[in-house]
């Protein structure tokens, strides 16, 4: 519970978590590939899919979902003493195992890119990658 409210974590999150949905929405607006629509998707979660939320609310669950994995990272990271190296890239395999966990609720949503869309997914997998840069590099300061 003291990982999950650590400053560095709050703070990491928040930062990494904006800038990923900053850099998907921007995706999205340059490509039409719909990652942003994906990014803040509710709709393969059964109770949540029955409502509609303005984008601000369902950014905030995006928010949410950074910061536990910011803690994890961070959690794990301490734990096992991970140095810099190490941390980058389990914290980008993470991204990378989540992106691809991730894409195939498209399929749950009319609003999302298609399953096939590979043009979609690269730009998805692409995201989380630099997500997982961002976690890694905010997190390299940690005390």
């Amino acid at each position: 519970m003291k990982t999950l409210f650590n400053r560095q974590v709050i703070i990491t999150s928040f930062v990494a978590g904006c800038l990923f949905g900053v850099l998907l929405k921007a995706v999205e607006k340059l490509t039409d590939n719909r990652v942003y629509t994906l990014l803040l998707n509710v709709d393969y979660i059964p109770i949540l899919k029955n409502f509609r939320f303005p984008e601000i609310i369902e950014f905030a669950f995006h928010l949410i979902i950074s910061w536990f994995i910011t803690a994890i990272v961070y959690a794990i990271c301490n734990k096992y003493k991970w140095n810099h190296a190490k941390l980058m890239r389990n914290s980008v395999l993470l991204q990378i195992f989540i992106a691809c966990m991730l894409f195939p609720t498209t399929m749950f949503s009319k609003r999302t890119p298609m399953i096939k869309d590979f043009s979609a997914f690269g730009w998805w997998l692409a995201g989380h990658i630099v997500y997982g840069v961002m976690l890694g590099f905010l997190l390299k300061k940690r005390k």
